[in-house]
């Protein structure tokens, strides 16, 4: 009697197929009701799905998807080489992330937050997702945040101004004639009592030092040689100054014909010196301080680097206080930004601000 054997699915393969459904069950219906509008294509960067938030957000149907180039479609003119680019670095396997432009149906032009990432199997390009999530009223709320910032900004810094002014030519002047008056008195005491000569010296003391704060007032609310000399020449002054009373030589590096800036401008690059000069003088021990203040495509690019003996990170960031943590949200708020950087042999800080902002000299 022969004896059949029965053939069935192994258990494990069995339980692997499952598995396999399941999970691709689940990728599916993850992109499908994804809120980030996702779009998926092959190898060849040809069309091969997308889900419902990308067909809301840009406005094309699958066929208008499947019969076009992804970048010619949904890419503004101005920006088609760039997603061009975006493209070829996705399909070499490179993951991408970008915040840019890109263009719906109906012309409008939307920012997106951009992901594009290649699948790769067995170390071969199987296709790419690119993921499309809609900020422009993320990117519209913080343009208005950043003006109001700025209006906030150049009102303070009128104020300031005004202050300044105000300080510098009545309670000054006010004071320098009060310590004037008191020279005189100092002379008609001179053969008389004790008691008043010490009197009228205290006095006087006390008039020069308030004559000296008020001066620092002044300075500290609105450095006078920005108005006169602008950010050039106030650095310049400051420079002097500085070498004068510390014994350490500054390295100052300004472009010629630099121009003016708006007064929020040079006021913040002027106080990232002024405040990167003092914590030399404090911690650093540095007998050089090089300064460098370069125009670079789009940007002013201001640099303060000594050659101290240098600190570890978290001690250095300790001792910078709040007069740099101040300055780099001055800078954030007029779209710029400021580093520090610490090594053996020194400290590095760098401020960067948009071109933007100059005005004519």
């Amino acid at each position: 009697m022969r004896q059949h054997e029965s053939v069935g699915v192994h258990p494990e393969s069995s339980l692997v197929q499952v598995d396999s459904d399941l999970s691709a069950t689940y990728l599916s219906a993850l992109i499908e009701h994804s809120p980030i509008a996702i779009i998926v294509l092959d190898a060849d960067h040809r069309y091969t799905m997308c889900n419902p938030a990308f067909r809301r957000l840009f406005q094309y149907s699958s066929d208008e998807l499947e019969s076009s180039d992804l970048d010619t479609l949904i890419a503004a003119p101005r920006g088609v080489q760039e997603a061009t680019n975006l493209t070829r670095r996705v399909l070499a396997g490179e993951k991408v992330h970008t915040v840019t432009q890109r263009r719906r149906k109906d012309g409008m032009t939307v920012d997106v937050e951009l992901y594009g990432i290649p699948l790769m199997v067995n170390d071969r390009l199987a296709g790419v997702y690119g993921l499309y999530q809609d900020v422009t009223e993320r990117n519209q709320a913080r343009n208005a945040f950043r003006t109001v910032a700025d209006k906030l900004e150049h009102i303070q810094q009128e104020e300031r101004s005004r202050l300044a002014r105000d300080l510098h030519d009545s309670t000054s002047q006010e004071l320098a004639v009060l310590n004037w008056n008191l020279r005189k008195l100092m002379q008609l005491v001179a053969d008389g009592d004790e008691t008043i000569k010490a009197l009228v010296y205290r006095t006087t003391t006390l008039a020069y030092e308030c004559s000296e704060r008020i001066r620092s007032a002044s300075y500290l609310l609105h450095p006078p040689l920005l108005d006169h000399s602008g950010l050039a020449g106030a650095l310049v002054g400051l420079a002097e100054g500085f070498e004068q009373r510390s014994g350490i030589r500054v390295d100052l590096t300004i472009p010629r014909k630099l121009g003016r800036f708006s007064d929020e401008v040079e006021v913040a690059l002027f106080r990232v010196v002024q405040e990167g000069l003092a914590n030399v003088l404090r911690h650093s021990g540095s007998t050089v301080v090089h300064i460098s203040l370069k125009l670079q495509a789009n940007w002013l690019k201001l640099t303060l680097a000594d050659e101290g003996t240098g600190a570890e990170p978290r001690e250095a960031r300790r001792n910078t206080g709040t007069g740099i943590n101040g300055m780099r949200q001055r800078l954030e708020q007029l779209g710029g930004l400021l580093t520090m950087h610490w090594t053996s042999s020194g400290t590095t800080i760098t401020a960067d601000l948009p071109t933007e902002y100059k005005i004519d000299a």
